[in-house]
Order: structure tokens, then C-alpha cells, then sequence
């Protein structure tokens, strides 16, 4: 979105840490225009410090989910450590919130603008109506501050997605690209690294998404896939760490949500995966198979995809 009016860079790979901020900050130029700066934390105080680093001019908080939970012990403290996203913001500068998130839509602002944007409120000031997602595409409007433009598209399913996308539409209306711009330059977002990079081989479609493996990412995940229409669809799940005690509950719901979203086949890779594989077993997942070894479950599901699987 940024690029349609900027000389723009962003952080690439998982360069979201204390070592990867400063790398990127790096690659400031004389004619860079906008930074788009992922700040990412499994701690509190690490969010301050990236935040202080980089002095952004506008901030973003995606959502409030569950990873990391082993470290900070509750939402309501990983809500807090995301928050300190504002202890390097510029003073007055905004933030953007979404608004469909509980803890982002209770949270307290002072001295910085607040804009929200979501799907399902709508007092929210960006909001997305009329989603279709067909194939490797997401159509919607965007209605924002009276006003409302039309056919958005996305090349890319998954209603996270949508949410992303109304996140990069209100920060470049606050930095001022205009509605069409920003509307353009969804339609060329390109998935980076391994999320949700899509690949075709032999007829059969490999959705890579890789990243990092959370409750919140998993069911993202397997309601994606479960809106592809294909001949089978097969999941193939590893271990969710850092979630302390909530670890065996988000890997038996894992398993629960496989059933939900009529996975064909699920896979897992992992001791705490085990506990994903019975439960979905449990359900009434047609097939399931859980690994300890990684090369077994690469050959197992080399031996059993067939040409129309999507996996």
C-alpha cells in the first residue's frame, strides 16, 4: 500500500527482534520514504525497547492471541506487552487497533489517535462488508468515514487476511496515500517467506504456511483450508510451543477445529501433536497420522497426495 505512493521498505523474514529491527533499519536509505517495521516479543520489555528503537510514526496491533502465554502467563499481559508499542510512538502520532478484538477494542489510549478497523463492529472506522473468497482471491468493500469503495481485492484467502488488508488501508489513508492507491496496492500484496505462499506441483496445491505455529495461526490455517475447493484436503500440523499451561487444551482443540473444517487428512509432527492427532481422531477426522520423525511424514505424505489434494 506504502509503495503506491512511497519509496518503501519493509522488514523482511522474521527480522522482528532486537537483532533483527536494527538490521533492518539498516537498510535506510537517503531516498527511503516509509518503513514498515514488524516488532515482534515472547517477553515484556521487548516491545518497549523495539518500539523506543524505532520512534514510529504510526502503529499497528494486529490482534491479541495466545503465544507465548508460558511467558506472560495471561492475555491480558500479552495485551499490556503489545501496548508498549506506544512508549516509542511519536507523541500525537496513531495507532491503529482491530476493532473486532476484545482486548484492542477495551484497551486505553492517551495522547495518541485511535482508529479502529474490523468486520464485525460497526462503529469501527475501516470496516469490510460483502467478503467472497473464490479460489486464491478475496473480494469485499471497504467502508470508511462516510464513504465506501468498492471491489477490494486481496490474492489471497482467509478472513485474517481481510483484517491485514483493512489494517494497510486506514495506515496509508493516515499517511496519505488515497483510497484507490491503497486499493491497487492491495491487489500486488505478495506473501513473503513461507506464509501462506502458494505453490502448484504435479496438480497438487501446497499452501506454505510455516511461519510459526500458534492456536491463533493453526485455526487461521484450517479455516483457510477448509474453504479451497479441491479434491482432498490434508493438514499437516507440528507442535505449538511457549503456551504453558495451556498447551495440552490448544493442541486437543486443534485437533477439534481439523474436524470442524473437514480436513480429509490431518498429519502431525510432534510429542505435544499427539495430543492434536487423538483428539481429532476422537471427532471424526477421516484419516490421521501423527510422526515423531520428520522425514517419515514427508514420505508418508509423498506416498499418499494424489493429483487435486490440497495440503
Amino acid at each position: 500500500v506504502l509503495s503506491e505512493k512511497y519509496n518503501a521498505i519493509k522488514t523482511e523474514g522474521n527480522l522482528n527482534n532486537d537483532i533483527g529491527l536494527p538490521r533492518t533499519l539498516m537498510r535506510l536509505e537517503e531516498d527511503t520514504q516509509a518503513a514498515v517495521i514488524e516488532m515482534g516479543m515472547s517477553n515484556k520489555g521487548e516491545i518497549s525497547v523495539l518500539s523506543k528503537t524505532a520512534e514510529p510514526t504510526i502503529a499497528i496491533i494486529s490482534n491479541i492471541g495466545v503465544s507465548h502465554m508460558e511467558n506472560l502467563g495471561s492475555r491480558e499481559n500479552i495485551c499490556a506487552a503489545k501496548l508498549e508499542i506506544l512508549d516509542g510512538l511519536r507523541e500525537g502520532a496513531p495507532i491503529m487497533l482491530n476493532g473486532d478484538d476484545p482486548y484492542l477494542a477495551s484497551a486505553k489510549i492517551e495522547n495518541h489517535p485511535v482508529f479502529y478497523y474490523g468486520i464485525n463492529d460497526k462503529f469501527c472506522d475501516f470496516r469490510a462488508t460483502d467478503i467472497v473468497q473464490q479460489d486464491d482471491v478475496t473480494n469485499f468493500n471497504i467502508i470508511y468515514d462516510g464513504d465506501k469503495i468498492q471491489n477490494v481485492t486481496i490474492p489471497t484467502i482467509g478472513i485474517h487476511n481481510v483484517y491485514n488488508a483493512l489494517a494497510a488501508f486506514g495506515t496509508g489513508l493516515q499517511l496519505g496515500v488515497t483510497p484507490q492507491q491503497a486499493a491497487d496496492g492491495l491487489k500486488k500484496y505478495e506473501p513473503s517467506g513461507m506464509r501462506q505462499r502458494v505453490k502448484v506441483v504435479n496438480g497438487i496445491r501446497f499452501i506454505e504456511d510455516c511461519y510459526n505455529a500458534s492456536p491463533d495461526s493453526q485455526q487461521a490455517a484450517l479455516k483457510m483450508l477448509s474453504t479451497v475447493q479441491v479434491k482432498r484436503k490434508i493438514a499437516v500440523l507440528g507442535d505449538m510451543l511457549e503456551l504453558g499451561s495451556i498447551s495440552s487444551d490448544a493442541h486437543k482443540n486443534a485437533g477439534r477445529l481439523a474436524a470442524k473444517n473437514k480436513i480429509d487428512i490431518l498429519m502431525t509432527y510432534g510429542e505435544r501433536s499427539q495430543e492434536t492427532a487423538a483428539k481429532a481422531e476422537e471427532c471424526g477426522v477421516p484419516v490421521v497420522k501423527s510422526f515423531l520423525d520428520k522425514t517419515e511424514l514427508a514420505n508418508t505424505l509423498f506416498e499418499i497426495l494424489e493429483e487435486g489434494d490440497n495440503s
